[in-house]
């Protein structure tokens, strides 16, 4: 065992292997190319998944056809877009022949929609395929890590495995996987992505009966083989079109019912498309040009001279500032920009401690409130709508019954009336698309559950991020990067939505920095006499 571990140690182990870390390694390797002093750095890179340096958003869990929520322009800030916009020029022939391959109607439809702007290489106002930002990061990093690698700066493991627990001998830290290999590391960054699905109905992935499919992942193991299995379901029953209700109306219930509809073989079986979300409200896709210029957030603005702020005071008037968007029908779309620089500014006169409040607490409900959504998926609603085959539940899931034709009933609790109700038609097709769990529940991942039962992570009170310090430590040399830093203060800044992009580079960014100056720049100040 002894020899076992010594032949696996490592300066540096990043466990995931997701954009968080992929921007982390080649910030990480960049400084390096730029250090006087030179020695090399031995890298781990674990993922439980075979595909590296997309996690599920941009990888092929997600396949080739999602779209991302917001414009590419709004998606990724630079100088990385122009960098990316160059690649997509090069590369955009055979991205476009996949997403073809991948796609059915409305994936063509786009092609179709779009052709000018991609001949013509204008990009930053489109929703483009996910995917196509995956291809591009991988690649990217792939050649810096080869790059560095034969420039002898770097020697870099790949494992494909899941590690399982965490215990700290000495300076280091042991990396027990599932396979019982053990890896020895002075530092680690946990970079595992969001938190997982949270199960709606029993406790399995995927659930399918006679008369029901209730799928509580759909990316699990692939999107793709999840279509599949919705399309055979389907298939069993030519004589009975299905009705489907997706749980959730959040960017991934967005992007089931684009694909469900994208593909004719699915599409054709369904009689009804059934969402059920907590407000009833969809995310906005369109912006009201002319009547976003008259409107005022003039709750938040009347904070604007008063010192004396609080987070609840200042979340408090975006919610009423919020209210009155809707009471005058004016969508998120049109006013998130708005709102969120008017609350924005606020922020800078909380102390210390209400910033945090923000952060953990009020960010997330405000941006619950703010949702917004590409052309290409509220336009399909729209369609479904004109055909009378798109309805909206307000309401909370409770449960699936089965009544006593053999079928299934949706249970729910009916947001307005507070009451249980059970949706007039049986029900077929389940999909569960209403985010992840939280880290006081406990079906959280076995690797977490350890690290905060042995206090080396601590949840903070957002319930899903870890509480760090200004090196994005939780304990000493483990630092968390990626969604699990919600509910935490950087240079000043609350941040509480660690999936949007420009915040993910900027936040790799800073631990980078904290990396190399631990086994650069304090290392050599330890060993001067």
């Amino acid at each position: 065992m002894q020899s076992e571990i010594k032949a696996n140690i490592s300066d540096l182990t990043f466990i995931g292997s997701g954009i968080s870390s992929s921007f982390t390694i080649l910030h990480f390797l960049e400084l390096l190319d730029t250090n006087e002093e030179k020695h090399k750095i031995k890298i781990n890179i674990i993922e439980k998944y075979q595909e590296f340096h997309t996690g599920i958003p941009y990888g092929s869990r997600s396949g080739f056809s999602v779209h991302l929520i917001t414009s590419l322009k709004n998606f990724l800030p630079e100088p990385e877009r122009s960098k990316f916009i160059k690649w997509l020029n090069r590369n955009k022939e055979w991205l476009l022949e996949e997403l073809q391959n991948d796609g059915g109607s409305l994936s063509l439809d786009w092609i179709t929609t779009n052709a000018e702007k991609i001949k013509s290489n204008d990009w930053e106002n489109l929703f483009i395929p996910r995917r196509f930002f995956g291809c591009y990061i991988e690649e990217k990093v792939k050649t810096k890590l080869e790059a560095s690698t034969n420039a002898g700066l770097i020697d870099v493991n790949y494992i494909s495995d899941e590690v399982v627990d965490v215990e700290k001998k000495e300076k280091n830290y042991l990396l027990t996987l599932r396979n019982g290999q053990n890896i020895s590391s002075e530092k680690v960054i946990l970079s595992v992505g969001s938190l997982p699905v949270n199960h709606l109905w029993k406790n399995e992935g995927l659930i399918e009966k006679d008369n029901l499919l209730f799928v509580n992942d759909p990316y699990k193991p692939e999107l793709i083989e999840v279509l599949d299995t919705i399309k055979k379901f389907s298939e069993k029953r030519p004589n009975k079109k299905i009705n489907v209700v997706i749980v959730g109306a959040n960017a991934s219930g967005l992007e089931i019912l684009y694909k469900l509809n994208d593909l004719e073989e699915i599409k054709s079986h369904v009689n009804k498309f059934i969402f059920l979300s907590t407000q009833g409200l969809l995310p906005d896709a369109v912006i009201d040009l002319e009547r976003r210029k008259n409107y005022v957030p003039f709750n938040l603005q009347a904070l604007a001279d008063k010192n004396d702020l609080t987070a609840k005071i200042i979340a408090e008037a975006a919610f009423r500032d919020l209210d009155h968007a809707d009471q005058i029908d004016l969508g998120a779309a049109s006013t998130v920009e708005i709102i969120s620089k008017a609350f924005g500014r606020l922020l800078g006169k909380l102390n210390q401690d209400e910033l945090k409040k923000f952060a953990c607490h009020y960010g997330n409900e405000i941006g619950r409130r703010q949702r917004c959504a590409g052309f290409h998926y509220s336009k399909t609603i729209d369609e479904l709508k004109k055909e009378d085959r798109f309805v909206h539940i307000a309401g909370r899931f409770n449960t699936i019954l089965m009544n006593g034709e053999g079928e299934y009933v949706l249970e729910y609790l009916d947001t307005p009336s507070k009451e249980n109700k059970t949706y007039k038609d049986a029900i077929d097709v389940v999909v569960n698309c209403i985010g992840g769990t939280n880290l006081t529940h406990d079906n959280i991942p076995e690797l977490l559950k350890n690290i905060i039962d042995k206090g080396y992570c601590t949840p903070n009170e957002s319930k899903i991020g870890f509480e760090v310090n200004e090196s994005l430590e939780a304990s000493e040399n483990f630092h968390v990067v990626g969604p699990l830093l919600a509910g935490n203060i950087f240079e000043e800044k609350a941040v509480w939505h660690l999936e949007h992009c420009g915040r993910i580079i900027w936040l790799s960014k800073v631990l980078s920095e904290k990396i190399n100056d631990y086994f650069f720049k304090k290392r050599e100040l330890k060993e001067k006499p």
